[in-house]
């Protein structure tokens, strides 16, 4: 299953570059982003997307696989999210830049591939749906990524979750920043969306350093020493402040 869409090719093509003496040595590589679960994969499945990963490699592309060239023992998780969002900047900017999706359909949710999915239609990146997980288990959560996944994918003339998600992004860019609500407990559709929204307001920073990202409204307890979103947004508005 693949898709070479390229919905809004060009959406910041007035911007100035970022990192563009690193883009310029890259434009002649294949940059390919693999989106999949980090955290509660079987054995089969981690054999799965080393294998693909490795086929990537072979073809030629340089890949970014999370498992293993994201700082994954990052405390707050700040570096592993600005090591991605870096990766699939660069893919953008190469003009070449594609995301491998292996979607855990069942099982307990991912926020970051929710997360990942906004960054990559805010970077305007080719989506290949490569393999889907856990059919057979109930669908974790909405699944409004996944929609959209689907609406790119198998380009469906009515793109009802896609549009909204370009909508978001139009309101983003207009002001200039970003407040991102959280909800700990990813269970409702609402959640879901602002899972997809920090991804979308990333994708706005990666272009426009300017772009402010704030703490909104935090519902749940955010537990002290382990990483999540929450600490992220925290650490991207301490930033934007210095």
């Amino acid at each position: 299953m693949s898709s070479g869409y390229r919905g809004r090719q060009g959406i910041y093509a007035s911007q100035t570059p970022v990192l563009s003496a690193t883009i310029a040595v890259m434009d002649k590589e294949k940059l390919l982003y693999v989106l999949s679960p980090v955290r509660g994969v079987t054995p089969d499945q981690s054999e799965f997307i080393a294998r693909h990963v490795q086929s990537r490699k072979d073809l030629g592309f340089r890949v970014f696989n999370p498992v293993e060239d994201a700082p994954q023992q990052d405390e707050t998780g700040f570096n592993i999210v600005m090591a991605e969002l870096n990766f699939l900047h660069q893919a953008s900017r190469s003009g070449g830049g594609a995301v491998d999706i292996l979607w855990n359909l069942g099982g307990k949710p991912s926020e970051g591939s929710r997360v990942d999915v906004g960054m990559a239609i805010g970077l305007d990146l080719d989506l290949n749906l490569i393999e889907v997980f856990n059919q057979d288990q109930p669908p974790s959560g909405p699944q409004i990524a996944y929609r959209i996944i689907e609406e790119i994918v198998n380009d469906l003339p009515s793109k009802p979750n896609l549009e909204t998600a370009f909508n978001l992004l139009d309101q983003m860019k207009k002001d200039g920043q970003a407040t991102i609500d959280w909800d700990v407990a990813m269970t409702g559709e609402e959640q879901e969306w602002q899972r997809i929204r920090l991804g979308l307001a990333l994708s706005c920073q990666a272009w426009d350093p300017a772009f402010k990202i704030k703490m909104g409204n935090l519902v749940g307890l955010d537990p002290v020493g382990i990483k999540s979103y929450p600490k992220v947004i925290s650490e991207l508005e301490r930033r934007s402040v210095l």
